[in-house]
C-alpha cells in the first residue's frame, strides 16, 4: 500500500494514463495499421506531411539539447497537432483540421500548465539533462519495426525521432517521475483508498492550484 510504502511508485503508464499527460506514441505498438478501415503508418504520415510540410524543419537536431533552453521550449501545439491528425489518418476517425488544432493547442497548454504548477507551487523542475538521462534510460531501448518506420517516414533518425521530435513527451514523463513522489508525500493515500482514486484525487489537488 503506498501509504506505508513510499518506495513503491505507480507505473509510469499507470500515472501518465490518470494524468492524461504524457508519451503516447502515434501507432500502436506491434501493429502496422490500426484498424480494417485505416491506413498504414507510413501513408498517414505522408499524407499529413504533405499537408504539414513545415513539422520536420528544425526538428532533426545534430545533438542533444543540454540546457540550451528551457524544457518548456520544447512543447510545440503543431507537433501535437501533426500527431493528431496522423492518429485520425490511421484510426480513420474523420476529426476535422479545425478540431485537431484546437485539441493539440488546449493539449500543449496543458503540458505548459503543468510545468508551471510543478515549479511553482511544488518546487519540482526538470532539466535537458535530466531529459536527455530519462531518454538515455527508458526510451532508447525500445526499438520495433513500427517505430523504425516512424521515423523513416518523418525522414529522421531514431536517435533525431527520440531526442528532438519527440522529446515533448519525455519532458513530461521525466516531470512526472519527479513530481509523483512529491504530491504522494503531500497527499497521503488513505486507508482502504483505490489506487486508482487516490491518483485522480492527487490529479485534482495539482490541478487546483491552477495559476
Amino acid at each position: 500500500m503506498l501509504k506505508k510504502n513510499k518506495g513503491i511508485i505507480f507505473s509510469i503508464c499507470t500515472i501518465l494514463l490518470i494524468f492524461g499527460i504524457g508519451s503516447q506514441l502515434v501507432f500502436s505498438k506491434g501493429k502496422n495499421v490500426a484498424s480494417n478501415d485505416g491506413v498504414d503508418l507510413e501513408y498517414a504520415v505522408a499524407k499529413v506531411l504533405s499537408e504539414m510540410p513545415e513539422i520536420t524543419i528544425n526538428q532533426a537536431k545534430t545533438s542533444r539539447v543540454v540546457d540550451i533552453e528551457s524544457v518548456e521550449a520544447s512543447m510545440d501545439s503543431k507537433k501535437a497537432e501533426f500527431r493528431l491528425k496522423v492518429q485520425n489518418e490511421i484510426s480513420n476517425l474523420k476529426n476535422d483540421n479545425a478540431y485537431l488544432e484546437r485539441t493539440a493547442v488546449a493539449d500543449t497548454n496543458k503540458y505548459l500548465e503543468a510545468i508551471q504548477i510543478a515549479k511553482e507551487i511544488y518546487g519540482v523542475s526538470v532539466t535537458q539533462e535530466e531529459v536527455n538521462h530519462y531518454i538515455d534510460k527508458n526510451v532508447t531501448g525500445f526499438v520495433n519495426s513500427e517505430k523504425e518506420e516512424y521515423a523513416k517516414a518523418l525522414g529522421l533518425s531514431l536517435y533525431e525521432l527520440d531526442y528532438s521530435f519527440d522529446r515533448d513527451f519525455y519532458v513530461m514523463d521525466t516531470l512526472w517521475d519527479k513530481l509523483i513522489p512529491v504530491l504522494m508525500e503531500r497527499y497521503p493515500q488513505e486507508d482502504g483508498e483505490d489506487n486508482n482514486l487516490y491518483l485522480e484525487r492527487i490529479k485534482k489537488e495539482f490541478y487546483s492550484n491552477s495559476l
